[in-house]
């Protein structure tokens, strides 16, 4: 999933999202009250950073960003997965099918819903200052248009982990300039499978729960891991100060291979005097690995 993939899925294809995090607020957009409509704005700024659990030193990572403006008559919650802005995650310590996710579809009225230009949009992390590389919005077909941000490579070295960020962007007509400062969590680490490290491809029994740990983070994170296989693919979720969790039995093939992706996922609410809504910093940190199921 890569398209950059991070920026296919988050323009088309947004399975996985955090909607739960993302807020707004209104304000008004037409000097005539009588014709004025309240509007409100969703900012999401994810940073992603992947990697093979048998080559860690390999670290592949990206960026991007959205933000969307929308009647607040509308749902954030059927409007934001049309712009691959949200993400839903089964509850904590529970597992869902993502072959039964329903296909998003587009609410009526999302002909008002746009991708706002932002300006320059740059993250600065660890001394490097990355610059977003505005793209059009590719699908109008439901109503949506605009401009997003990502980055132009997949180079791991400005987008570190354990850092502090500075997101900022230099403004526009539509929307005044931002800027606010988060932390981004360490990396995974220590990722084994019923004992066994994931870069050793792990092989476990049929038919039995899987006993899922890494290195256990900080309060309020969370972990989710995804196990794919030819002919499903199930989403379960932790909380990552827990170090722990348990795949169940009914997500494994009763024999053959699958793949095990892990992440640590950071999503933090932030505010700033030039945004006239909210907005969400995302960290998505993941580690994959191939199980064998006999």
């Amino acid at each position: 999933m890569r398209r950059s993939e991070a920026a296919t899925r988050f323009l088309l294809a947004p399975t996985l999202g955090l909607g739960m995090f993302a807020v707004g607020c209104g304000f008004e957009t037409a000097d005539d009250p009588e014709t004025a409509q309240i509007e409100v704005t969703h900012a999401v700024v994810v940073i992603e950073r992947s990697a093979e659990a048998d080559e860690l030193d390999a670290v592949k990572a990206e960026a991007f960003a959205g933000f969307l403006n929308f009647s607040a008559e509308l749902e954030p919650s059927a409007v934001l997965p049309i712009a691959g802005l949200s993400l839903d995650l089964p509850a904590i310590d529970a597992c869902k099918n993502l072959d039964d996710d329903p296909t998003a579809t587009a609410p009526e009225g999302l002909v008002r819903a746009e991708l706002l230009d932002a300006g320059e949009v740059t993250l600065a992390a660890g001394g490097v200052v990355t610059t977003l590389a505005p793209r059009a919005f590719p699908n109008a077909a439901d109503g949506i248009s605009g401009v997003v941000y990502t980055t132009r490579d997949r180079a791991a070295e400005p987008l570190p982990a354990a850092s502090r960020y500075t997101v900022a962007t230099s403004g526009s007509a539509a929307l005044d300039p931002i800027s606010v400062e988060l932390p981004a969590p360490a990396a995974l680490s220590a990722v084994t499978l019923m004992g066994t490290p994931l870069s050793d491809g792990a092989t476990v029994p049929v038919a039995r729960a899987l006993d899922l740990r890494w290195n256990a983070g900080a309060q309020g994170d969370i972990v989710y891991a995804t196990l794919e296989t030819d002919d499903t693919s199930t989403l379960c979720a932790f909380r990552d100060d827990s170090g722990r969790g348990t795949l169940p039995a009914t997500a494994l093939p009763r024999a053959g291979s699958a793949s095990l992706t892990v992440h640590r996922l950071r999503a933090m609410p932030f505010s700033s005097v030039g945004l006239v809504g909210r907005g969400e910093l995302r960290f998505d940190f993941e580690i994959s690995g191939s199980v064998t199921v006999e």
